[in-house]
């Protein structure tokens, strides 16, 4: 269950990482793409990193259980 958690992880922690980056270079094309699908996203990142904050706090319950 925790190896589950970890890649939920890796994968909210890429794509608050991308939202940042492409909210802050928004002269790019792939952040215009990016900030097009997402422009909530784009202009308030900090929500995905709460995201991945209860996602990592999950993992770190489930690793420290042996799941």
């Amino acid at each position: 269950m925790s190896t589950l958690a970890l890649g939920v992880l890796i994968i909210f922690a890429v794509a608050t990482a991308t939202f940042y980056v492409a909210g802050t270079v928004p002269g790019s094309a792939w952040a215009k793409d990016v900030c097009a699908l997402s422009r909530t996203f784009c202009a308030h990142p900090g929500w995905a990193a709460m995201a991945t904050g209860g996602v990592a706090l999950i993992y770190l319950a489930l690793r420290s259980m042996r799941l």
